[in-house]
């Protein structure tokens, strides 16, 4: 018992970073939410729509929307495993079987135990701190790589590099018999393809530690649309009033308010993405800030569970009054009426915390 409240005391400690952090975050999201919303709706104005295929000269210095077909002027290819095909990007995934180790302890003893399996995963498990030294994984032989067509064009345009970055791989590669053949030259024996993947080890159905599968994925040439600056025959990103960054692709035809407003969803859900992880942020700070008291209950057993309970509670209303309070404080910056609407529900939520815990005061519990 008295070890849980000391680890507990030290926690206090990274309860207090954490809540330092979280506010922070949530402040510079709102912040960064609206100047890429205002961007954005700055960019829409003032877009133009243009054909690739003929004279651009004009549209130098603008903001410019094309629809055409995105070509790669060469094949692209992974030499390590010989793969060559038609593509804007493509992408090597790897996988490595490996040992993981899962430790356990026991809450009363503290004694630990060590489980070891094997398993497939394209994260590198470092070994060199198992319990058990007989397990070592080999270092990964191979590493996720992105290759990207050297020079990317749709009709007279020109792809920038950070254009072609924005091309996703969204397409599984199929490997014909000149890979195999390309294959077994590079790597000898060890290597097959099973199951539409290469295998580089002794046995698929066996699999040992250190054997390795690898696939790919591309981006495939195509009709395609994109958004951004043109600068003699190349688009690249466009900076607005806001200092934020306008660059964009999608495959297919699409008009520019459509992707328009597929970049303010986006906008949208990241923001959101956010703003959920610094309230849980901010709610293990406060949890870990309250955890001697709940540590404290443990030296009586039925206390000890509500404590726990009481004090999630208290923590995730009190991380979510904050939360809105600092988000409400940012918008006050950026957006005065709705920011002023969130702060009055954040004060509201506080101020019920503290009506229940003078109903808490005033009625004890019972007695036993």
């Amino acid at each position: 018992m008295l070890g849980n409240f000391t680890e507990s005391l030290k926690g206090t400690v990274g309860g207090v970073v954490l809540l330092i952090a979280s506010f922070p975050i949530l402040f510079k999201n709102e912040g960064c939410a609206v100047d890429i919303a205002k961007g954005l709706d700055e960019g829409e104005s003032i877009v133009v729509s243009i054909d690739a295929s003929k004279d651009v000269a004009s549209y130098n210095g603008k903001l410019i929307h094309a629809t055409g077909e995105a070509k790669a002027g060469a094949r692209i290819t992974d030499p390590e495993f010989g793969v060559e095909t038609a593509a804007l990007v493509l992408e090597r995934d790897v996988e490595m079987y490996q040992w993981k180790e899962t430790t356990r302890e026991d809450s009363q003893t503290k004694q630990k135990t060590y489980t070891y399996d094997k398993e497939w995963t394209s994260l590198e498990i470092d070994s060199g701190g198992f319990h058990d030294t007989s397990k070592r994984n080999p270092p990964f032989p191979y590493s996720k790589r992105k290759i990207v067509a050297d020079s990317v064009s749709m009709g007279n345009l020109t792809f920038s590099d950070s254009l072609k970055g924005q091309i996703s791989a969204g397409e599984k590669l199929n490997y014909d018999q000149t890979t195999v053949n390309r294959l077994k030259a590079s790597l000898g024996n060890r290597a097959k393809i099973t199951d539409g993947e290469i295998y580089v080890g002794r046995d698929p159905l066996s699999p040992e530690v250190g054997d390795v599968k690898v696939h790919h994925m591309y981006g495939k040439e195509g009709i395609s649309s994109i958004i951004g600056q043109l600068t003699g025959s190349i688009v690249d990103s466009f900076t607005t009033k806001r200092e934020t960054q306008i660059l964009m692709f999608d495959y297919g035809t699409k008009d520019a308010t459509s992707m328009f407003q597929k970049a303010q969803d986006d906008n949208v859900t990241r923001t959101w993405v956010v703003r959920v992880a610094g309230f849980f942020i901010m709610f293990l700070g406060f949890r870990l800030l309250f955890g001697p008291i709940a540590a404290a209950g443990g030296w009586i057993p039925i206390l000890g569970g509500i404590l726990e309970m009481g004090v999630s509670i208290v923590a995730g209303i009190l991380a979510f009054s904050f939360s809105f309070v600092t988000i409400s404080i940012a918008w006050i910056f950026f957006r005065p009426l709705l920011g002023l609407g969130l702060l009055a529900l954040g004060v509201g939520a506080f101020a019920y915390l503290y009506q229940q815990k003078g109903k808490f005061s005033k009625n004890p519990s019972p007695q036993a």
